[in-house]
């Protein structure tokens, strides 16, 4: 039986897009189709999740925040034959693109999702990043009404970050329940749906860009592709508790 219900954040409860876009746009002053740009962020995200898994599986491999960005960035400007990358406008890529995250927006009807799940679950969330930038997110989308700070977990908290199972763990012991009580709804199979699964739970994945499964033997629960249709899921949930 269900008695949690846990969410990632970026990319899940809010769209990064716009911001991404408006940071691209004035750094780099690349003229982009919409198309292009559709391409773009969705290999940027690809990367990120790529890189960010393999940084973890590899102890020797530890890249800084400022790392990772190049190198998702070198990498879409070579897929697409874009110029103008360089470290430096990469890091100020990165800045500007922290600072307008400040207009972050929950999406639309979560509000009303969130009461009527909080009547039947216990929520939580798990996210990656820093605990005093994912807070103030967190903040920014007025989550603290349904989450409380006992049930969130940060990787900087956790000392150790998806896609390693044992954040999934440290939630279970936090909320007193087990692995196959809890579901997981996350944007990424590989440091979402994945570690999830491996520490017993069930799983959503939010699969708005796209991606493919990459291990056939993990499967997710469910898969959504936009924002109305996880509401409609998890409304569903809410009724059927």
């Amino acid at each position: 039986m269900i008695k949690a219900i846990v969410f990632d954040v970026d990319d899940t409860l809010y769209d990064p897009r716009p911001s991404f876009e408006r940071a691209f746009k004035q750094v780099f002053a690349n003229e982009i189709t919409d198309d292009l740009m559709d391409h773009f962020y969705c290999n940027y995200l690809q990367q990120e999740q790529l890189v960010e898994a393999k940084s973890n599986q590899e102890k020797d491999l530890k890249l800084s925040k400022q790392e990772i960005t190049f190198h998702c960035l070198h990498h879409s400007f070579k897929e697409f034959a874009l110029n103008g990358l360089t470290q430096q406008k990469a890091q100020q890529f990165s800045r500007q693109y922290t600072e307008l995250t400040r207009n972050i927006k929950l999406f639309d009807g979560l509000t009303t999702v969130f009461n009527k799940l909080t009547e039947k679950f216990t929520l939580g969330i798990i996210t990656n990043g820093a605990t005093d930038i994912q807070l103030a997110k967190i903040m920014r989308l007025k989550l603290h009404h349904w989450f409380g700070r006992e049930r969130i977990i940060t990787s900087e908290d956790a000392d150790t970050k998806k896609p390693d199972p044992m954040i999934f763990t440290l939630m279970n012991r936090k909320l007193e329940l087990h692995g196959n009580e809890m579901i997981y709804v996350g944007s990424s199979y590989l440091t979402d749906i994945v570690p999830a699964k491996k520490a017993g739970w069930q799983t959503v994945w939010y699969n708005n860009h796209n991606g493919t499964i990459a291990d056939p033997s993990i499967i997710p629960d469910q898969t959504v592709n936009n924002s109305a249709q996880l509401q409609e899921l998890l409304l569903e949930l809410a009724a059927e508790a």
